[in-house]
Parts: C-alpha cells; sequence; structure tokens
C-alpha cells in the first residue's frame, strides 16, 4: 500500500524538481513558457507555486517523494486563484513572452472550471521510474476520496492525450475537450462524481 502524507514547506525544493522533471515536455508548461522550456525553468515555476500552496496544506506527497499531487478542496477557490496571480510574475520571468501567453492560458482554464463546490487536481507527478506502481492511484485517491465522502465532484484538466485513459480508468470522464485560444494546446477537461 503506498502511504500518502501532506507535504511540509522543507519539501518544497524535492518536490518542485519531480514536478520540474515531470512537466517539462508538458503541453501546458511549453505553451506557458515558450518551445525553449527548459527543465530548470519548470523547476522554478513550481518552486515558486509549491512555496506558496504547501503551507495551507494543498501539496500531498507519498514516501521518499516518489509522487506528489496539489489539491485544491471546495472553498479554495480563492487560494487557487491568488496562489496562481502570485506565481504569475515567476512566470513573467521564466517565459520568452513576459508571461502574456501564460496568464491568458490559466485565465481560460479557470474559466472552465465548475462553479458548484468541487475538488481539483492541479497537477500530478510521479517520477518516471516508479510508474505503473500505484503511486499516482494513491495520490488521485487521496482527493477522490476526499470528494466522496463531502459529496462533491473532482476535476482535473490536461493537455496530454495519453493521460486521458489513465484518468477515465480512475473513474474521471471527459465533460469538455477544446483548443486554448491564440493557438494553444488541446485541452480536456475532466471530472469524476461521488
Amino acid at each position: 500500500m503506498v502511504e500518502v502524507t501532506q507535504a511540509s514547506i522543507e519539501r518544497v525544493p524535492e518536490l518542485a524538481s519531480l514536478f520540474g522533471r515531470a512537466f517539462v515536455d508538458d503541453p501546458n508548461a511549453l505553451w506557458s513558457l515558450g518551445a525553449n522550456t527548459s527543465e530548470d525553468q519548470v523547476i522554478e515555476w513550481f518552486r515558486a507555486f509549491l512555496a506558496l500552496a504547501t503551507p495551507h496544506g494543498l501539496v500531498w506527497e507519498t514516501e521518499h517523494g516518489l509522487g506528489a499531487a496539489i489539491w485544491f478542496p471546495p472553498g479554495d477557490e480563492q487560494t487557487y486563484r491568488d496562489i496562481e496571480e502570485r506565481v504569475r510574475g515567476t512566470i513573467a520571468s521564466l517565459s520568452d513572452d513576459g508571461g502574456v501567453r501564460n496568464a491568458s492560458y490559466w485565465d481560460w482554464i479557470a474559466s472552465h472550471l465548475p462553479s458548484e463546490p468541487h475538488w481539483f487536481l492541479d497537477s500530478l507527478a510521479v517520477r518516471k521510474d516508479q510508474q505503473g506502481r500505484g503511486i499516482g492511484r494513491a495520490l488521485i485517491d487521496k482527493g477522490l476520496s476526499a470528494a466522496k465522502r463531502e459529496g462533491t465532484p473532482a476535476f482535473l484538466e490536461t493537455a496530454r492525450p495519453e493521460n486521458v485513459p489513465l484518468y477515465e480508468h480512475l473513474g474521471f470522464r471527459v465533460t469538455l475537450e477544446e483548443d486554448a485560444p491564440r493557438s494553444g494546446p488541446h485541452v480536456w477537461f475532466m471530472r469524476s462524481d461521488p
């Protein structure tokens, strides 16, 4: 059984590296930061995000940092918006267009979040050499179990087509898919009902 615990602020550097390695080729990151995005840029992006999210108890990890997830519970929509807004300055300094694409992209993503209370899986990362061992499932189950207890849906978005069947296998269904504005990536919005 994979144990999932709440991450502490001291874990931010290691978890930022985990997320950076996982997202360096992600269409969201490439669109937000630019075609020549480096792993170091994505790590810095996640370092800024995690430094703000971790004190709110939103970051979960498995033993030895083999996997981690950022889950926003119902009622934390403003926290999500605040964190995302505060990280825009970091992204502006990392991106090739001063953060313009990033700001419009995440505003568009936010406009597609459900209006009713929901759990939101912002990001999930599992070390590549540890995939297929139930780590991702345990991190997803952490949020899905809480959503089920509260009787609320869970929601996520992905720009990786290969993620869609994986999330469907875990109980999510596609509710919408479309291209982001300004020739952005194709995005699948997915939901799991309790």
